[in-house]
């Protein structure tokens, strides 16, 4: 009977921990802030993969979420007053995710970073960048903070995600800075190029297949736009592309 018992044990445990998000095999996404709808850095193949960091001392632990050191490869921007005379980022100077002084930063630049300039422009430098910069994912061992008798909340993200359209209607006009997505982000809403607002906030990723040959979208790259076309969702990123048809530069 024991061994039964302990058999049964075994089997029972074995069902908790395949279950459990501690042993998900899905991939762990890392966030420039300890927020869902922040911009995503990269992810983690297993949470054990995850190195511990500390919290900065400005800011509270958030519930939920887990600060880590995170190495990988980012495209960035840097404003091209900080490039030195060997056309290196000057120490101490911002790797910025949107070519905006507004821009939330990706890290501060060091003398034993590894960067590439990609493009340089008389405001903002698309720089390519290896280092290791501090990351959020979510703790799915720390519960989050629950407060009772409130009324239900919104949909995650809809507080924090710039108003769009209404997309029932065929075309829509945008009007926003035109920008290169970093490698994650191209890689997993499928575009090389996205349309934000005067807050950084991603309006939509541009679809450019029905644009012209002759439309070189390189061209239009930190320009204000006024974009025409369909707007189609995005699930798995909870965003939205514009099946652009028209790109008119906003002088």
């Amino acid at each position: 009977m024991k061994i039964k018992r302990y058999l049964l044990t075994i089997i029972l445990l074995e069902s908790i921990l395949a279950n459990s998000p501690l042993f998900a095999q899905n991939a762990i996404n890392v966030h420039i802030s300890p927020d869902k709808e922040s911009v995503l850095i990269g992810s983690l193949e297993t949470l054990s993969l995850a190195v511990n960091a500390e919290w900065p001392r400005e800011m509270e632990p958030i519930p939920g979420w887990r600060p880590i050191h995170y190495r990988g490869e980012f495209l960035v921007y840097l404003d091209s007053q900080d490039l030195g005379k060997d056309f290196a980022p000057l120490p101490g100077s911002k790797y910025l995710m949107a070519p905006s002084p507004d821009s939330e930063a990706l890290t501060i630049a060091t003398e034993s970073d590894t960067a590439e300039i990609v493009t340089i422009d008389p405001r903002y430098c698309h720089v390519s960048l290896e280092t290791i910069v501090l990351g959020y994912i979510q703790d799915g061992t720390t519960p989050a903070l629950v407060t009772p008798n409130l009324a239900k909340p919104t949909q995650p993200g809809a507080h924090n995600r710039p108003k769009l359209p209404d997309t029932s209607a065929q075309t829509r006009i945008l009007e926003g800075v035109l920008v290169a997505t970093n490698t994650f982000e191209s890689v997993r809403s499928g575009f090389k190029f996205k349309i934000i607002n005067d807050d950084n906030k991603t309006l939509a990723y541009l679809d450019d297949s029905q644009l012209s040959d002759f439309v070189l979208v390189d061209d239009y790259i930190n320009q204000r736009l006024i974009v025409t076309g369909k707007l189609n969702e995005i699930e798995k990123v909870n965003a939205f592309a514009l099946q652009a048809e028209s790109l008119k530069k906003k002088h």
